[in-house]
């Protein structure tokens, strides 16, 4: 380690990163860490941002093929192609932080994170932001676009609220903390499985993917029991469950939607965290026609169009800064 005192806490994780995965350490370097890690709880969100990082660099092949080739004059060489997965690439100490300074703002502009006294941490992400989070009990999260998430993990307590958006969750499991996310109304307990919560315009939905996740109404305490490859919501008051593909689950993973037989008002509510001019139904009617599609993130444009022609509509973009879309039925 070089940099401490008052490096920021991301720069001095960064490095930290980069002594532990560039080769063995000694034991002063190993109590060095761990004496810096329990400094505070910043160390520690810190560290956890730096994981999830580098756990993510296989998410954008783009973002990695730019990263590693702007930091090729630091890197050793490596034996296997750069579309292996991130965690199995062995660098330098030097390569490593070459590698991380590489990704630059898009991949490192701290998130939102606010700590609380009560160890509370909190995360906003912006429109069209998808950010990988690791928690402190070795969880995984994905935050989507628009989203705001508050954790809470400690002794005896794994506690999330999600108060906007989207959260993808590969929970670590332990069977003495159950894993806990409450949103809307809604809440979903886990002990280790693989899950989404989001929260839309028509009520809070829960997608498993792994395992299993019960799900309970809070207002009234009606339950049910999710398993994989269902999908639970509370519409109207009205608890239900049915059947999904794994494809359902957080496709904004992938940079991806999917839409199956929905409300086109839902489908522009879930484009809208990630389109920033922003999409809005003007006609009434259009809002409950039903959406089947499949695009990426980059084709939201063309969707719309095609979208609108199908429902013998037509697009109108505002002026102004943001130029938001309208969606009109043809007169």
């Amino acid at each position: 380690m070089t940099k401490e005192g008052g490096a920021p806490p991301i720069e001095q994780a960064l490095e930290w990163l980069a002594c532990r995965n560039g080769g063995a350490m000694s034991i002063a370097e190993r109590r060095a860490f761990d004496a810096w890690l329990a400094t505070g709880p910043e160390n520690a969100a810190a560290y956890a941002e730096a994981e999830a990082l580098w756990a993510s660099l296989d998410w954008s092949e783009a973002l990695n093929s730019d990263s590693l080739q702007r930091a090729s004059s630091a890197v050793l060489p490596l034996e296997r192609p750069v579309k292996q997965r991130a965690p199995s690439l062995r660098l330098s100490r030097r390569g490593f932080a070459a590698l991380a300074a590489g990704l630059g703002a898009a991949a490192l502009t701290p998130l939102a994170v606010t700590l609380a006294a009560d160890n509370r941490r909190r995360f906003v992400t912006e429109v069209g932001e998808i950010r990988h989070l690791a928690l402190e009990d070795g969880s995984r999260v994905s935050l989507g676009g628009q989203s705001r998430l508050t954790t809470r993990i400690g002794d005896g307590v794994r506690k999330l609220r999600l108060d906007g958006g989207e959260a993808y969750f590969d929970v670590a499991r332990d069977e003495s903390r159950v894993f806990t996310v409450i949103g809307e109304g809604l809440k979903a307990e886990a002990l280790g499985t693989i899950f989404e919560v989001r929260l839309t315009d028509l009520g809070p939905e829960v997608f498993v993917e792994e395992g299993r996740v019960r799900v309970t109404e809070m207002a009234t305490g009606r339950q049910l029991i999710a398993a994989a490859g269902e999908w639970a919501s509370l519409r109207d008051g009205v608890l239900t469950k049915g059947v999904i593909t794994s494809a359902a689950v957080a496709p904004w993973r992938r940079q991806r939607f999917s839409f199956i037989d929905q409300p086109l008002a839902e489908v522009v509510g879930e484009l809208n965290r990630y389109y920033r001019p922003g999409i809005r139904i003007i006609t009434p009617e259009l809002r409950q026609r039903k959406v089947t599609a499949a695009f990426t993130i980059e084709q939201i444009p063309q969707a719309l169009e095609s979208l609108a022609q199908e429902m013998n509509g037509r697009l109108v973009r505002r002026s102004g800064p943001n130029g938001e879309i309208e969606i009109v039925l043809k007169s």
